[in-house]
């Protein structure tokens, strides 16, 4: 799996390979040692292991923990990351041309271009023809590394032994001008990744026939994000083994000819995760979805303001989230959306078309005036408000009208209910969220197990919309993706 970026430290970082450990340090004395090294006991294979997982700087420093691991960082395989280097330009190009070229064991993920940083290297083409990179499991080329120009050709002999490939132009929520890569189309049909599972492809500029021949080169791709990429304006996806899919498009440069326009996935049989970020400001600039071949589909987001239409298998879910009432898909069980603003007759129109949702997440924005409130009655049967919902998250929650009567819509009405959590990006002082409680008909609510959770955001609501961090869109360990609780950048406070 591919390896999470880390911002960098305050701690030193690695200066060469091998010489007895990072900045010359001994081996510590007995007393620090706290009772029985059984690490140090494990196999060397084991312990090689280890230290394969570890970023470049943590696995040189155990060269420094004793004799017993002196010569193991030499032999493991390795994970070499630029951004896990300090120095200049030249500094870490002479450091990552002496590790590849004396390191005597394999090199399991290579990633290059760390996304701060202004390092140029001349060398790449030679590296990435490195004996040591025959097994490469991990390659990650982000922007930096060549830019602007074409991929480096050499990267593509390492197809064979990848796990998880990033290609990208740009690093952060834009690419700017210039920061494109140009993808080689000439030589896509040389191209053969039998082992690849995850694909990243951000600000990258490639054709419509190239892009489905590569796809067409994975046959055993678990995991696909395209983000911001330029050339093609129709996407089919059709991927035997495909389970997560999320595709983004936030460029300021809205009126791109090539900008994509249409998505089909007509056959995903093990697809559960499609995601999309897409800002449009008029209906004409739009994407159009379609879904027909995804049955095992369980997390959808997000719609409105991102997607003009979506179809999904019988169901058409228009601009403004009308849904025709007899279309009904089961499998979907968490859906995040964008309203602007919340809508209890979208909500309803919704929870017809996805009967079994059990939890709801839903961005409001503030762009749109608010609509006319319709008060469900509670003689209606919604099989989703009586039988399945357990959670909605209301995200960017100001406490106004519109957002109490939406808020109690669900706390009067889903009988399973478990909790309802409301992001806002003010601070919840004790006078603010007792005014809170008092709107809320918390002593009328149909489950009385439902509690109410006030989460402070202290993100930017330009990240925000996502609903989840990228480094959750290639996990498929995550139970739920878009719970805020995962993002490291939220204050919550309990009620």
């Amino acid at each position: 799996m591919a390896t999470a970026r880390r911002p960098k430290s305050k701690k030193p970082r690695v200066a060469a390979e091998g010489g007895g450990g990072i900045g010359g340090h001994e081996e510590p004395p007995e007393f620090l040692a706290g009772g029985p090294d059984l690490i140090s006991d494990l196999p060397d294979a084991i312990r090689a292991t280890i230290i394969s997982l570890l970023p470049t700087d943590d696995g040189a420093r155990t060269q420094a923990l004793s004799t017993r691991w002196r010569h193991l960082w030499g032999i493991s395989p390795l994970n070499l990351c630029d951004g896990d280097i300090s120095g200049s330009s030249r500094d870490i190009t002479a450091i990552v041309s002496r590790i590849l070229s004396s390191h005597r064991g394999p090199v399991r993920r290579l990633s290059l271009g760390w996304p701060w940083s202004l390092v140029m290297y001349p060398d790449l083409d030679s590296w990435l023809r490195s004996p040591a990179l025959g097994s490469l499991q991990e390659l990650e080329l982000w922007r930096g590394f060549t830019r602007p120009g074409p991929m480096p050709p050499a990267a593509f002999p390492l197809s064979s032994s990848l796990r998880a490939l990033v290609l990208s132009g740009g690093y952060g929520p834009f690419c700017d001008d210039g920061d494109f890569l140009n993808f080689p189309a000439d030589d896509v049909d040389r191209m053969r990744f039998p082992n690849l599972k995850q694909l990243t492809i951000k600000c990258v500029i490639i054709a419509e026939s190239a892009l489905h021949t590569l796809l067409s080169k994975c046959p055993v791709l678990v995991s696909l994000v395209l983000s911001q990429n330029v050339g093609f304006r129709r996407l089919q996806i059709s991927s035997p083994n495909l389970r997560s899919f999320a595709v983004s498009d936030d460029r300021l440069d809205l009126w791109d000819p090539e900008r994509l326009k249409e998505v089909i996935i007509e056959d995903a049989p093990l697809l559960q995760r499609f995601f999309t970020r897409f800002e449009i400001f008029s209906e004409s600039e739009g994407l159009s979805v379609r879904i027909s071949g995804a049955p095992k589909l369980e997390f959808l987001g997000s719609l409105t303001h991102d997607i003009t239409t979506l179809e999904l298998e019988t169901a058409i879910l228009k601009e403004t989230v009308s849904v025709n009432s007899t279309a009904v898909v089961r499998s979907v069980k968490v859906l995040a959306v964008h309203m602007s603003p919340p809508s209890i007759d979208d909500v309803i129109g919704l929870m017809k078309c996805f009967p079994c949702l059990q939890k709801l997440y839903v961005k409001v924005s503030l762009k749109d005036r608010s609509k006319r409130v319709q008060h469900h009655n509670p003689l209606d049967y919604l099989e989703c408000l009586d039988l399945h919902l357990k959670k909605v998250v209301l995200m960017d929650y100001q406490g106004m009208k519109r957002d109490v009567e939406f808020t109690n819509f669900f706390l009067l009405n889903a009988k399973v209910l478990e909790i309802v959590e409301l992001t806002t990006q003010r601070r919840c002082d004790s006078k603010y969220l007792t005014e809170q409680l008092a709107k809320l008909q918390l002593k009328n609510r149909a489950s009385k197990d439902a509690q109410v959770h006030f989460l402070m955001c202290i993100i930017s609501l330009r990240h925000a919309n996502d609903f989840m961090d990228i480094r959750h869109l290639h996990d498929m360990s995550t139970v739920d993706p878009f719970d805020p609780s995962l993002c490291s950048c939220r204050c919550i406070q309990f009620l």
